[in-house]
């Protein structure tokens, strides 16, 4: 497809930014047991991903959300050092810079993702609603607040309970559970005052499973790999990052998924996310990330592994279709789950104590850096205040 080098042939070498996080940390182990070599680089020395034993190379570079010019010269002159195969972001914010700015190094790694374009819309959750609505795959009853909502409009459609979700914006951040009037009426006052748009969406019940549907689809949309997966814990308990999550198969969901990602011209990767509504047993869309999701180090210890075959795609050497082994799961302990345990006072099932069915999604004796450099990474907020910026504008920079 594309060699994504100078010299036409693969190097071995891949840069991944964006060290902090645990999936970097995964998709660095998983392609440095295939032997590649592995630069990692993020805004700060203090990341669990620059402790892997398996970083050959580590960059310590501006940060992309509060420097992004200086970052993106730092990137440059780093794909202009080295001979690198492929150029993998690994969060929303940084991959939206480097995809408005993809010709700046298109000469010098291959950067497997899709059209800028594509990528907002997808990134904005009023453009995936849209293109779901489009393609006929169910959605929760959906209102996009703007300057003419009214509190008496939305308590009309789409009604009590409901969320208020940021339309570009990752996580929990910036949510507002509504099931009073009262409530709406003090979201919709802290709305106001932001200058961000948002949307309005019935609260689904309790009861149905959070299912996420990982996709690899190359230039032709023809699927390369698939993975599907089920949230057993949260936090934050009102919704958030899972902190266990299970392989699971949802042939339904999976189907609306492709059908999505296929319906907006989307190649790449992706994990669509949807809520199983207990009234009808329909998976509706909740939003999707066409970028490296949280949970990749779960598809990757079931068999689905996700930067392998990205990068195999990207330097254009054929693979098969990998199948996900059903059942397997996966915690973070660090500090998910402990954040879980604590949030519920200690009153949890015996399940969470169960270290035999789940291993940690972190810890791993055959590469233990990543472990201290996780514990050491709240140090770096104490010296680093471009750090602390980073963290607070997580939500994303590029709106266009």
């Amino acid at each position: 497809m594309i060699s994504g080098n100078r010299q036409g042939r693969p190097s071995g070498r891949v840069l991944i930014t964006d060290g902090h996080w645990n999936k970097s940390v995964a998709a660095i182990r998983a392609l440095g047991k295939h032997d590649l070599k592995i630069t990692a680089g993020e805004s700060t020395r203090l990341a669990a991903g620059l402790f892997s034993r398996y970083v050959d190379r580590r960059l310590h570079y501006p940060a992309p959300l509060t420097q992004p010019d200086a970052f993106l010269k730092a990137i440059v002159a780093e794909l202009q050092t080295e001979q690198y195969d492929v150029l993998l972001p690994m969060e929303l914010s940084t991959l939206l810079l480097l995809s408005s700015h993809r010709q700046r190094f298109a000469e010098l790694a291959a950067f497997p993702f899709a059209p800028h374009a594509t990528l907002v819309q997808a990134a904005h959750k009023k453009g995936a609603v849209l293109a779901a609505k489009q393609a006929g795959i169910p959605v929760p009853g959906t209102v996009f607040v703007d300057a003419g909502t009214t509190v008496k409009g939305l308590l009309a459609e789409p009604g009590l309970p409901m969320v208020l979700k940021p339309d570009f914006g990752e996580g929990s951040r910036g949510l507002f559970y509504c099931r009073t009037e009262a409530e709406l009426e003090q979201a919709m006052a802290l709305i106001a005052k932001q200058d961000e748009a948002y949307l309005a969406q019935e609260l689904i019940p309790p009861g149905g499973d959070a299912l996420g549907v990982a996709l690899l689809l190359d230039q032709k949309r023809r699927v390369v790999a698939r993975f599907t997966h089920r949230r057993l814990r949260e936090y934050p308990l009102s919704g958030g990052p899972s902190t266990l999550r299970e392989a699971y198969d949802h042939p339904e969901a999976a189907a609306y998924a492709e059908k999505l990602l296929r319906s907006i011209d989307f190649h790449g990767i992706a994990m669509v996310e949807f809520k199983v509504d207990p009234r009808d047993n329909v998976p509706k869309l909740m939003e999707i990330n066409p970028r490296f999701w949280g949970s990749l180090p779960l598809a990757i210890k079931a068999g689905v592994d996700f930067p392998w075959l990205l990068y195999c795609m990207a330097v254009g050497s054929t693979v098969e279709e990998p199948v996900q082994q059903t059942g397997t799961r996966l915690r973070n302990l660090l500090p998910g789950d402990l954040m879980y345990f604590i949030a519920k006072r200690g009153r949890v099932g015996r399940d969470f104590f169960d270290f035999t069915n789940s291993s940690d999604e972190l810890v791993s004796f055959d590469d233990l850096g990543p472990v201290l450099g996780r514990i050491l990474s709240p140090l770096a907020f104490l010296y680093d205040p471009q750090l602390r910026s980073v963290m607070k504008k997580r939500q994303g920079l590029l709106k266009k």
